[in-house]
């Protein structure tokens, strides 16, 4: 008896406190499409890697819409905007005859934000915190290496920044 009663209470109190399950707003949540903010962007392919990472995060859960809000003004859209992307170097080398030291990796630095739009013209909702992703990529003596590794890296980053911003997006 003490138990059930125990229970009870605790049914009564936990929903308070803000105690909730994992995946419960996922759950609670509707199909919606992805699309980015409008403005500047520093980097197309940065912003192209959080809206495919965006939406296989949604697909993965089963929540990715298949209307489109540039068409139907009716479709519920996560809006992902790439706030700033930053390149800095890492690990500083050694100076050489050549010239200046040179970093040993390059750091990227992506933020962003999200929010859900029901339909075209509506104030936006859930609007989730900025997210910072930093990914980091090795430097190679090679030119053309380096910039397929720097690309590479930066699309990793961005791929996991969609994810991020879905699922804070979300909560």
């Amino acid at each position: 008896m003490k138990r059930l009663f125990v229970a009870l209470v605790g049914l009564c109190i936990v929903p308070g406190c803000g105690y909730r399950l994992v995946g419960a707003a996922a759950e609670s949540a509707e199909p919606l499409a992805v699309v980015p903010a409008p403005g500047v962007v520093a980097s197309a392919a940065a912003e192209e890697g959080v809206v495919a990472g965006a939406r296989a995060e949604l697909a993965a859960g089963g929540l990715l819409a298949s209307c489109d809000p540039g068409t139907d003004a009716q479709c519920p859209a996560l809006v992902v905007e790439l706030v700033r992307v930053e390149e800095g170097g890492a690990a500083p080398g050694l100076a050489t005859r050549d010239g200046p030291p040179l970093a040993r990796s390059v750091t990227f630095t992506l933020r962003g934000r999200a929010f859900v739009r029901r339909t075209k013209d509506a104030p936006p909702e859930r609007l989730g915190p900025d997210v910072t992703v930093r990914e980091f990529a090795a430097r190679e003596d090679d030119p053309s290496t380096f910039h397929a590794t720097r690309e590479e890296a930066l699309r990793r980053a961005a791929l996991r920044l969609g994810a991020q911003l879905v699922r804070r997006a979300l909560e």
